[in-house]
C-alpha cells in the first residue's frame, strides 16, 4: 500500500471516528432537535418528555464516548485495532437503524447511510485493498 493511500485511510478513519461525537453533542445539548432529526416523535406529556430527553442524553454520551475511544485507539497507531473499533461503530449504526425502524416505521437509512463508508475504511485498515 502506498504511503499516500495509507495516510489517507488512517487519517480518514479518525474523521469517521469523530462523527459520532457531533451527533452525541447535539443529543446532549439539544435533545428535542436531535429527536426531530432522526424522525422520532417528540412527546408532549411532561413525564414522557423527561424520560425521552433523558434517554437522548444517554444516547448522546454513548456517541461521545465511542468517538473518544476511537480517537484513543487512533493515537496508538494500531490499524487493526482501529479497524475493529470501527466494526463496533458499524454495529452501533446497524442497531440504531433497526431501533429507528421498529419505533417509527422508517428512518433506518439515516443511520445506515454511513455503513458503506465505514466499511471502506475498515477494509483499508485491514489491508484488504
Amino acid at each position: 500500500m502506498s504511503l499516500t493511500r495509507d495516510t489517507f485511510i488512517y487519517r480518514g478513519a479518525l474523521v469517521i471516528g469523530l462523527l459520532p461525537s457531533f451527533f452525541g453533542l447535539n443529543s446532549l445539548l439539544r435533545p428535542e432537535g436531535s429527536l426531530k432529526s432522526v424522525e422520532f416523535p417528540v412527546p408532549t406529556d411532561p413525564e414522557s418528555r423527561k424520560l425521552v430527553f433523558g434517554l437522548m442524553r444517554i444516547y448522546g454520551i454513548r456517541n461521545v464516548v465511542v468517538s473518544f475511544t476511537l480517537t484513543l485507539i487512533w493515537l496508538t497507531g494500531n490499524k487493526r485495532m482501529l479497524g475493529l473499533g470501527l466494526v463496533g461503530a458499524m454495529c452501533m449504526a446497524i442497531t440504531d437503524g433497526l431501533v429507528s425502524k421498529s419505533v417509527t416505521g422508517g428512518g433506518e437509512w439515516n443511520h445506515w447511510t454511513f455503513l458503506p463508508v465505514i466499511g471502506g475504511f475498515v477494509a483499508g485498515l485491514f489491508g484488504w485493498f
